[in-house]
């Protein structure tokens, strides 16, 4: 690690989706769910090649990005406490610029009477570029996993 690793915040997006906790924590926790918003735009192609939905369990998906061909993320379930909390690692495949980058995602859900509040840390990206990436990417990913609960309810 850099010195200025140190430095780098966690990622901390939260939203509010007007669906009850269930719903909100089963559209991370069903495979063909997941598959249908985990990418930050539309355009992106997204594949679930693997999704061992328990505690040590591996995800693996393929993203088909326009111009630039496929990448690749996978990572380990760690803590699944349902419906309140997924935690699982994300690591990018080379050729991506953050490859070989084992960051740490936690999914927390709070229900509340109207609505289910999400919030989404992403930490241990040790650099900057790296962070601003992701956050860009989460703020559009949970954007259509938005469009997904609407679309599915």
């Amino acid at each position: 690690m850099n010195a200025v690793s140190h430095n780098i915040k966690p990622i901390v997006i939260k939203k509010e989706y007007k669906h009850s906790i269930e719903k909100v924590f089963s559209a991370f926790s069903q495979k063909t769910a997941f598959e249908q918003w985990i990418a930050p735009s539309d355009e992106i192609g997204t594949e679930v090649l693997i999704y061992d939905f328990n505690v040590g369990g591996q995800y693996k998906v393929k993203f088909s990005v326009p111009g630039f061909g496929n990448m690749f993320l996978s990572g380990e379930f760690i803590n699944i406490n349902k419906p309140n909390q997924i935690c699982f690692t994300w690591v990018w495949d080379k050729p991506d610029i953050h490859a070989g980058i084992n960051s740490l995602v936690t999914a927390d859900f709070f229900e509340h009477e109207e609505y289910t509040k999400l919030v989404v840390t992403h930490e241990n990206l040790s650099t900057l570029e790296a962070t601003t990436r992701h956050t860009q990417g989460w703020n559009g990913t949970l954007t259509r996993l938005e469009k997904h609960l609407i679309n599915n309810a």
